[in-house]
């Protein structure tokens, strides 16, 4: 007898159906792997705002650029951004206990169902949401009441005051011409507005700021948790609902917000916000299905899990590898649908010559 035991494999592993899910779920993996290298992230600076005079232009900014703004602004300004802040904070505080009390409840369990798994990313991003706009909050509160240095004249002595009076006078004309340019600057961005201009468009000559490593993130979560919510809710009530749960198995509170309240909220922050929606960004729900399969897999070769949480997800039937192309084709109808509802989304608000968003990139 070796010194270690012999390892034992689950029967699927010697199947070929499974070796033909495993070749279609990683192929795409590489290949959502493979568009997110290539377009994701600003590669270059922002642009000047003489570049932006018409934001339906494009290949202004590259599609994988994501301005600050976006993350607090409300699209349009179809509301103010401090309602777009609470929306984002009722909704943390609606669905996270909602998240525990599964946990204290069924443990960690819970997370053997995609659908926790989705509504956990629903929370992260509303969380992250959150965090961009009280940050924007609290840095323009920092930044409107702090007070201007002011420039105190040298001290000369007493033979010097007609010196120290010309220092007075000429500090005082500063003042004065910059709380008028400050004004003609003002009205200046107001004219812009009105003609439909980027309502985030600082002067002429400044960049527009990135969003920083936390606003991709932010970002990246949305477009992932969207389609992937899309999809849970109409495979539950399409799938599962008539056809594998039981006839007389009720709908609980939690429940019914897991599968329809979700996309309810989701659905208002999405026509509320002003994040765009690039296409290729459709490789974080590829990487992110991908995972919960491969967690899945992992259970079942690790002797930790002996039944399969989805009837589709079965691999050890010749009908496997239809399943699997269906899902992965149902994940492509969903992130496609999303698409669609942005560029609703965009037709709406230019319909109304409201100020849109820099280029929503598809």
């Amino acid at each position: 007898m070796g010194l270690f035991p012999p390892v034992v494999l689950p029967r699927f592993w010697l199947l070929w159906p499974f070796f033909v899910c495993f070749l279609m779920v990683t192929s795409f993996v590489v290949l959502g792997i493979a568009i997110l290298w290539r377009y994701e992230g600003g590669r270059v600076s922002g642009p000047r705002l003489e570049q932006l005079q018409d934001p339906s232009l494009v290949g202004i900014l590259p599609i994988g650029y994501l301005c600050r703004e976006e993350l607090w602004m409300a699209c349009g300004g179809a509301v103010k951004a401090e309602l777009l802040l609470a929306f984002r904070a009722f909704v943390v505080a609606y669905l996270l206990p909602q998240l525990l009390y599964n946990i204290v409840k069924d443990g960690v369990y819970v997370f053997f169902f995609y659908t926790q798994w989705t509504f956990t990313l629903l929370i992260l991003y509303f969380a992250l949401a959150l965090r961009a706009s009280v940050d924007h909050f609290v840095n323009q509160h920092y930044y409107c009441n702090r007070k201007p240095a002011r420039l105190v004249p040298p001290d000369f002595g007493d033979d010097d005051e007609e010196e120290q009076k010309v220092l007075r006078e000429e500090e005082d004309d500063a003042v004065q011409r910059s709380g008028v340019k400050s004004l003609l600057q003002n009205g200046k961005d107001h004219r812009q507005q009105e003609k439909g201009q980027l309502p985030f468009a600082r002067g002429r000559g400044e960049k527009v700021e990135n969003a920083g490593v936390a606003g991709y993130v932010t970002q990246a979560v949305f477009q992932a948790v969207f389609p992937a919510v899309l999809l849970t809710d109409m495979v539950y009530w399409g799938v599962l609902v008539p056809f594998v749960l039981p006839k007389s198995s009720g709908h609980t509170f939690i429940d019914l917000n897991m599968h329809a309240g979700n996309a309810l909220l989701l659905l208002t922050e999405f026509a509320l916000n002003s994040l765009r929606f690039p296409w290729f960004r459709g490789g974080y729900i590829i990487l992110w299905s991908a995972s919960y399969t491969y967690f899945q897999w992992t259970l079942f070769t690790m002797g930790l899990s002996h039944k399969w949480p989805y009837p589709f997800m079965n691999v050890e039937t010749p009908w496997a590898p239809a399943w699997y192309l269906f899902i992965i084709v149902f994940h492509g109808i969903c992130f496609a649908l999303c698409l669609l509802l942005a560029l609703g989304k965009q037709s709406i608000w230019s319909r109304f010559n409201f100020p849109t968003i820099p280029r929503m990139s598809f």
